[in-house]
């Protein structure tokens, strides 16, 4: 989104949404977070580097298979509580405030807000109170950004001002070096110019202008501007007698008949509709890139958030040498310090004029202190050569993500990404926190909500997933009196939840004859409790004790989120 299409989209929810009480909060992918307000008022902060911006949803998203420390943060304290406000604090700069109140009665008064940034590859959502992130959808640490680092607890700082001249503000005078109407590049010298208008606004200001003076041309963007009011999805152009569109909502604004431009009233129909282009939008199946991507998000997340534990316990053991020089202090005095003493304050053996306040165990004798904190030195020191040589595996791990991903995202190209997941540990070096094999087990692999869901491809894989990969306290489901996929949960010995059940469901309804029944039976039972029918044929089973659920069409053909 560039600066009107954000504006627009900020101004229409003003008018819907301030006031008014939050039903819900959560992240519903792992680059967006979502607001419900209620059953067709849902707000989308969307950070994917291919689309970020404030969408305006028809649709409820799901909340459901994401669970990370944001999304329990962002339940927590957003869940409840009131839309106070909604603004951009500065002309130009695509950045938006939402400030709430909370709902509880304890907790009258308390105020905490989150911060869109809207910056392309660079765009983040964080949640504050008192100026501070508590915590950010996306981390951001300091060798990654030393002049801005976006971490929990850290001061939310604005990024550095984007060049060029509010929309706000421009003037005709502004506008003479791109005087020349038969210039190519006009367009481009007005992205220069105005902060915050995109390529494809600029075009249509010029459009607008009619290829007139400078005058004509900050006319057109004051008159483009003011209309940003969340009305409409498109503009009157009296030049060409035809519809302009207002914002880069492309693939949808045209209508099948080519010179013609879909209206949409109010504006966020444009902007849900041009999301819902998007094959990873709510409620869409993910194509493979897609796919890829997400998977490589969530690993260079996991790998960041490596690299942050990582720093901590380098700062920790970056002190071993005043741990040692206060083991060198209490070893030179220990004959003057009685057993007993619980501190001691002595001067530091290399500087003396500084002093050193050593805790020591009454319990044991002022020497024995001094061998314990030299022992604790030596392992601090060991410790930092490791975590130094670890930080430089993660970050080789991490770069070599990164690249995979911008691949897919600024070119399409799905080769790394395919060539990293292929290759598993001879691209990358194995790592106790993170795998990057290609799943070659049997079934189909699916995550959703934190576990495994395996789905038999055939018959015999379906023994395969049922008998092999199952343990007995897995759950296994099947369309009842249908042909179809065994689906195997693989529990791993925890409560599986009612929605990873259901989810796991729907899947079985898909892959089996009863995704044309309007709500099939499912049975679902413990894999204990499933039996192989002496010299049947492979994947036909008994089942001793199950329970059953009902699936609704509209819940089957959801894929899942891994």
């Amino acid at each position: 989104m560039d600066y009107f299409s954000l504006k627009t989209a900020v101004g229409e929810s003003k008018k819907r949404f301030e006031g008014r009480k939050v039903r819900e909060a959560g992240q519903s992918s792992f680059e967006s977070a979502a607001l419900s307000f209620g059953k067709e008022d849902n707000v989308l902060l969307s950070i994917a580097p291919s689309r970020p911006g404030l969408f305006i949803l028809q649709e409820k998203p799901s909340f459901e298979g994401i669970s990370s420390p944001f999304a329990e943060i962002l339940a927590a304290r957003i869940r409840g509580s009131t839309l106070a406000s909604i603004f951009m604090p500065e002309s130009g700069e695509r950045i938006v405030f939402f400030n709430f109140r909370s709902g509880w009665p304890e907790k009258a008064g308390e105020e905490v807000s989150l911060v869109l940034e809207v910056m392309g590859r660079h765009s983040n959502l964080a949640l504050l109170e008192e100026g501070r992130i508590v915590q950010p959808l996306k981390s951001v640490p300091a060798e990654k950004s030393p002049r801005r680092p976006f971490l929990p607890g850290t001061r939310w700082e604005p990024p550095p001002p984007r060049p060029g001249i509010p929309p706000e503000k421009i003037k005709a005078a502004d506008l003479l070096e791109m005087h020349d109407p038969s210039n190519p590049d006009a367009a481009e010298t007005l992205v220069r110019i105005v902060k915050g208008l995109s390529p494809f606004t600029a075009k249509q200001v010029l459009l607008r202008a009619g290829g007139g003076e400078p005058p004509a041309i900050a006319h057109a963007i004051r008159d483009m501007l003011h209309s940003a009011d969340g009305k409409d999805g498109w503009l009157f152009s009296p030049r060409t007698g035809s519809k302009v569109r207002l914002c880069p909502f492309e693939p949808l604004l045209r209508e099948e008949k080519e010179g013609t431009v879909k209206s949409f009233e109010p504006f966020s129909a444009a902007s849900s509709a041009w999301l819902d282009t998007d094959p990873a939008g709510p409620g869409k199946p993910l194509d493979e890139n897609t796919r890829l991507a997400e998977d490589l998000g969530r690993i260079e997340k996991r790998l960041q958030s490596i690299l942050s534990l990582l720093d901590a316990e380098k700062a920790r053991c970056q002190d071993h040498e005043e741990v040692r020089r206060k083991a060198q202090a209490l070893l030179i005095s220990a004959s003057r310090i009685g057993q007993g003493t619980p501190s001691a304050s002595l001067p530091d053996p290399i500087e003396p004029e500084k002093m050193l306040t050593i805790d020591l165990d009454p319990s044991i004798s002022p020497a024995r202190n001094a061998d314990r904190l030299f022992n604790v030195a030596r392992r601090l020191k060991r410790g930092l050569e490791g975590v130094s040589k670890r930080r430089i595996d993660m970050e080789k791990k991490l770069g070599i993500v990164v690249a995979a991903r911008e691949a897919l995202l600024e070119r399409e190209d799905p080769g790394p990404a395919l060539a990293l997941f292929q290759s598993g540990s001879q691209t990358l070096p194995k790592d106790r926190e993170t795998s990057f094999k290609a799943y070659k087990g049997p079934g189909r692999k699916h995550t959703f909500g934190g576990f495994t869901i395996l789905v038999g491809k055939n018959a015999a894989d379906n023994e395969r997933v049922t008998f092999q990969a199952a343990r007995p306290e897995d759950l296994w489901l099947h369309a009842r009196d249908y042909p179809g996929s065994h689906v195997v949960i693989i529990s791993q010995k925890k409560k599986v939840p009612e929605a990873v059940v259901r989810h796991a469901a729907s899947l079985a309804v898909e892959n089996s004859g009863a995704r044309k029944d309007t709500a099939p039976e499912i049975m679902v039972a413990e894999r204990k409790w499933v039996r192989k029918l002496k010299g049947a044929a492979p994947g036909k089973v008994t089942v001793q004790r199950f329970r059953t659920i009902r699936v609704r069409k509209n819940d089957a053909g959801k894929k899942s989120q891994g």
